[in-house]
C-alpha cells in the first residue's frame, strides 16, 4: 500500500511478551488505528491467505464455498 509503513506494537499476555503490526501512514496513525482495536468485531478464524494477484478469483472461491456452505445442513 502506497505512502503506508509497518509500526510495531508489544502487550503482555498471560505472563508472555506478545507482538503485531499495524500498516499505517504515520505513528499518530497508527495509534489512532491501534485505539480503534477494542470496537473490532470477531469474523472467524483464518483457514487460508490467498494472494491479492489472483483478484477476482478468489472473490468466486469464496463466494462458492459460502454458497455451498448455506445450502448445507446445520
Amino acid at each position: 500500500m502506497n505512502g503506508y509503513k509497518k509500526y510495531l506494537f508489544t502487550y503482555q499476555y498471560d505472563g508472555a511478551s506478545w507482538g503485531f503490526e499495524i500498516l499505517a501512514k504515520s505513528p499518530e496513525d497508527a495509534k489512532a488505528r491501534v485505539a480503534k482495536l477494542m470496537f473490532a468485531t470477531y469474523d472467524g478464524e483464518v483457514m487460508a491467505k490467498l494472494p491479492a494477484k489472483l483478484g477476482p478469483l478468489w472473490r468466486l472461491v469464496i463466494f462458492a464455498r459460502n454458497f455451498i456452505k448455506a445450502l448445507l445442513p446445520a
